[in-house]
């Protein structure tokens, strides 16, 4: 066996999979980016409190992703099969059990946004605007899962061009309402920090119509239909649940885990949290080829093993492995050339907010490396090989006995200075690369989910 793929048409598919959701990843953080800048003209204290009203939404986007995720490795498979009927009875399954989960967060966005704001932070004037935050955007939560899943499938049958439309009228949307409701233009009230969630609230709408609308009316691939909600099957939803428990699992650990990180900054104070919002967008800027490759791994590879092709599914791991070295590396670079460049476009912040804004930038490029190889490596190529058990394992014993710990030591306790507990902080992302790269390397994850 060839250590590395020479055949230019997996090259072909890796782009023509990796670079739209690239470009759908990239429209969403000119998103956030458009975002923290209107939002962050009007004070520290309001981009303090989107950003922490915000872990609400995260927490969902999570959760939505482990439940696709499960069902990401069931398409993959049965795609390299050829089986439509059972991917449809996936697709319905996955739908019934989000919409279920977002109206749970819909329910807490309105019934106790401040309870769950002071979670994160003990500043009255953070709480108050965050909830006016979250009583808006709230009713967006089902739209925004419901769209968001219906993407992630798609991407399993190698349909990806349909997020780069969904996600560009979204940013225009998204651009011009927070530029009218947010301070007040073309004669529309001034609402600040509501008319910001007003304006995403109304994006995620059209992001519900665009990804609904083509997955019913244009997608020909699975032929998707509303009746196919209807009928249900027993030992489908045993495999589901067997492949998809462990994924949401996984994903809900972490991102609790990385909500006790929200925890951590907040309560270190608010110039802490400002430089985070601003640093964050540069982070999800660098990773926009990172999370495109390792989407385009799992699709891949889950691809090939469901064709019964084990050797050529090695070898492509293998190789993805390596571009995800290089793309960590270009997004180190990119990150120490792009901190200075993002930082000026944000006026008023004080001298301490941009001090750590800084320094959290050349630790930030050192994590990206192990950010590209862990999203890969565990997301990608693990998790279309039906390994999810190990993945769930690696984050959850890193994140919850190794990282989280370290930083209320060294952040809530020890007070060290802010990007040495940011760094603290990230210490999962290293040890996950050290062991996920042995298991990928003996290839015992690799089995075929659908027999």
């Amino acid at each position: 066996m060839r250590l590395f793929v020479r055949d230019k048409s997996f090259y072909k598919q890796l782009l023509r999979i990796a670079v739209p959701i690239a470009l759908q990843n990239l429209i969403t953080v000119m998103v956030s980016m458009m975002d923290t800048l209107m939002i962050g003209q009007l004070g520290e204290v309001q981009l303090s409190a989107t950003s922490i009203a915000n872990q609400l939404w995260f927490l969902l986007m999570i959760i939505c992703f482990g439940i696709s995720g499960g069902a990401n490795v069931l398409i993959a498979q049965y795609w390299g099969k050829g089986d439509v009927q059972i991917i449809r009875r996936v697709q319905a399954m996955t739908y019934k059990i989000t919409f279920v989960v977002s109206l749970v967060f819909l329910l807490i966005s309105l019934s106790m946004p401040e309870a769950f704001l002071s979670i994160f932070t003990t500043d009255p004037e953070v709480i108050a605007y965050g909830a006016q935050y979250l009583r808006i955007i709230g009713f967006s939560y089902p739209l925004y899962a419901l769209a968001n899943v219906t993407i992630m499938m798609l991407r399993s049958v190698g349909t990806v061009g349909i997020s780069v439309i969904m996600y560009l009228v979204s940013l225009v949307v998204n651009t011009v309402l927070n530029y009218t409701l947010i301070f007040g233009h073309f004669s529309a009230p001034a609402l600040g920090i509501r008319g910001g969630a007003v304006a995403t609230a109304v994006a995620r709408l059209f992001e519900f119509a665009i990804a609904i609308g083509f997955l019913l009316w244009k997608e020909d691939k699975v032929h998707f239909t509303l009746r196919d909600l209807l009928p249900n099957n027993r030992e489908l939803y045993k495999k589901y649940i067997s492949l998809s428990l462990p994924v949401i699992g996984n994903e809900l650990t972490w991102g609790l885990g990385a909500s006790m990180v929200g925890i951590v900054i907040g309560r270190m104070g608010t110039s802490f949290v400002a430089a985070n919002s601003i640093f964050s967008v540069l982070s999800q800027f660098v990773s926009v080829l990172i999370f495109g490759v390792g989407n385009a791994a799992l699709t891949i590879v889950g691809n090939t093993i469901g064709a019964g092709e084990y050797e050529k599914a090695k070898q492509r791991s293998v190789t993805l492995y390596v571009i995800a070295l290089l793309i960590g590396l270009f997004a180190c670079i990119l990150t120490l050339a792009l901190g200075p460049v993002l930082r000026s476009f944000y006026s008023g912040l004080s001298a301490e907010t941009v001090d750590i804004y800084n320094n959290l930038v050349v630790v930030g490029a050192l994590v990206s490396i192990f950010i590209a190889l862990a999203n890969v490596g565990m997301v990608g190529i693990l998790r279309a090989g039906g390994d999810a058990k190990f993945v769930f394992f690696a984050d959850v014993i890193f994140l919850w006995l190794v990282s989280v710990p370290l930083g209320f030591l060294t952040g809530l306790w020890l007070h060290w200075p802010a990007p040495v507990v940011y760094l603290v902080l990230k210490s999962d992302e290293f040890l996950k690369v050290i062991f996920s790269t042995v298991r990928i390397l003996r290839f015992r994850w690799l089995k075929d989910v659908t027999l």
